[in-house]
């Protein structure tokens, strides 16, 4: 209600009608309910994390949800699969992103947002909206559904393949500690079986010249997919098994034939504290200016497998196309690479972040890293830490600079040792960026053992903690949905709700008491005792 006092409307429905939301809605048709109505209630349901149907009665029942909505006291909502339907819409194309671009429209307008600021990034994972399967469940869930799926419609190509523990497989949904559970039983014969049951459809689908039309079916096309991944066909024309090692990487493997989406990934150093999940990663990207509140900008979805520098370039983009431009961007040591810090550097846009000059084993046995060599770019030499200089600088194919030097100089160095383990007749060899990266990485290298780098990127800490809002909250660490364009949607919810949240803290004139003292701190406060020892 506030921020609904302070700001006006964030959004209207003149908003729906060009750009990215230009064919939402037909011309032609009965008028549907305002998508400026619809959008503010998908928003508050995911900041006070309800169900579409205990939204829809907080619309219809309740008279803060009225009034933050505009609505008069006598309206009487609408039905719950409204809800579900305009979700479908925001979710097609860009329009996710288009939806927080224009709130943040409103607020760069109002002055709580702007651009050469300080902004902060970092990702967490969200877990896919199903359970999670083993290989054998996987095949098995597969056929099941594409058996409903071929049911439903042909009914008459199913029953002739129907034999002796089918029903017991396919007729609920596949476990293992289930169809596992008899003596002598064996995974190894029960995802043969499942192999064997699969291909018997998928020949029986190619002998009938009427059902081709069955292979464009989405259940019968991921099962396909998965008895390509997990299956090998023999000379007999048999199925194998694939081992483990035998399968696609997992940035390929789908994990679920409910969820294609999803992948599964692992996060941290193996051990206690590594997080191991299936399903996408999300990062939030948020200002955070001393003097303006700290609002998100940015909501980035991506595929589980893949690493956070990825999304460093394509977060600064849509930051830019905002004009929303970061003068400074602290990230975790997991954004920045040469090409991340050389593209922020044409943006103009100062990336602030822990660099790493070397993870091989030069950085944990104490050799010389790429940093105890001195580049002259103007001569197109480079100095080792004994004085050499090199007799070559040539440009590789992957965009990075070979750095090479005499072995006659190596060979009979007295601190080679320390340099490199390679072979006595070879000489020491390096690879570098190009002068830009290079000297930027150095740069930033030098400065982060500094008292005033740490003091300023102690503020990326911050993001921490608006990551564990989204979590505790409006639920960010589960999708409710499936599809990575749903996923992101929710995510995109999220981080308006989010600064729904902080807008209404910002214009909250309450003026709060202090907290009651502890009776220890008093009887101190009383008696003159000091506080620190």
């Amino acid at each position: 209600m506030r921020v609904r006092d302070a700001l006006g409307p964030l959004f209207s429905d003149e908003d729906f009608t060009a750009g990215e939301f230009e064919e939402m809605y037909a011309d032609l048709g009965r008028p549907g309910i305002s998508p400026a109505l619809l959008v503010m209630v998908t928003v508050l349901q995911f900041l006070h994390n309800l169900s579409d149907r205990d939204a829809a009665v907080a619309v219809a029942d309740r008279i803060s949800w009225k009034y933050a909505l505009g609505l008069e006291l006598e309206y009487t909502g609408f039905d719950a699969s409204v809800l579900c339907e305009f979700r479908a819409r925001l979710a097609s194309g860009d329009r996710a992103d288009a939806l927080l671009s224009l709130m943040l429209e409103r607020l760069k307008a109002a002055g709580l947002v702007r651009s050469g600021g300080r902004q902060r990034t970092d990702s967490t994972h969200v877990l896919a909206c199903v359970r999670r399967l083993n290989r054998i469940e996987c095949l098995g869930e597969a056929l099941r559904a594409a058996l409903e799926e071929i049911a439903r419609t042909s009914p008459g190509l199913i029953v002739p393949l129907l034999g002796p523990g089918w029903d017991e497989r396919y007729g609920r949904k596949v476990e293992t500690s289930r169809l596992l559970r008899r003596k002598n039983a064996s995974a190894a014969r029960l995802a043969e079986q499942i192999g064997a049951d699969g291909q018997s459809l998928i020949a029986a689908i190619d002998a009938d010249a009427t059902a081709g039309w069955m292979n464009d079916l989405p259940q019968v096309k991921i099962m396909r997919e998965l008895w390509d991944q997990h299956f090998e066909a023999t000379g007999t024309g048999q199925l194998r098994y694939r081992d483990t090692r035998e399968l696609p990487p997992s940035a390929q493997r789908i994990r679920s034939p409910h969820e294609i989406d999803a992948r599964y990934s692992t996060k941290g150093t193996p051990g206690a504290d590594s997080v191991e999940w299936t399903g996408s990663k999300g990062h939030l990207t948020e200002s955070c200016d001393e003097d303006l509140p700290n609002l998100v900008t940015d909501v980035h979805t991506t595929c589980a497998t893949e690493p956070d520098v990825s999304a460093t370039t394509p977060i600064q983009d849509k930051l830019i196309d905002r004009d929303l431009k970061p003068g400074e961007h602290l990230t975790d040591s997991g954004y920045p690479t040469g090409a991340n810090i050389g593209a922020s550097l044409e943006r103009g846009i100062t990336l602030i972040a822990p660099v790493t000059i070397q993870t091989g084993r030069g950085a944990h046995n104490g050799t010389f890293t790429p940093k105890d060599f001195h580049v002259d770019w103007q001569a197109g030499v480079t100095r080792c830490p004994a004085g050499a200089t090199s007799i070559s600088m040539r440009p590789k194919k992957n965009g990075l600079i070979r750095v090479a030097f005499s072995r006659a100089h190596c060979r009979p160095c007295p601190i080679r040792a320390q340099c490199t383990s390679s072979a006595p007749h070879l000489g020491r060899s390096l690879e570098i960026h190009p002068e830009p990266i290079h000297t930027a990485r150095m740069r930033m290298q030098t400065e982060q053992d500094s008292p005033e780098w740490r003091e300023t990127y102690r503020v990326r800490a911050g993001i921490e903690g608006t990551v564990s809002q989204a979590v505790r909250g409006p639920g960010l660490r589960r999708s409710r949905y499936r599809g990575l364009a749903k996923t992101h949607l929710q995510n995109v919810l999220i981080g308006i709700a989010i600064n729904i949240r902080r807008l209404g803290a910002h214009y909250d004139t309450t003026t709060r008491s202090d907290r009651r003292p502890t009776r220890i701190h008093a009887l101190c406060t009383q008696h003159g005792i000091a506080t620190t020892a």
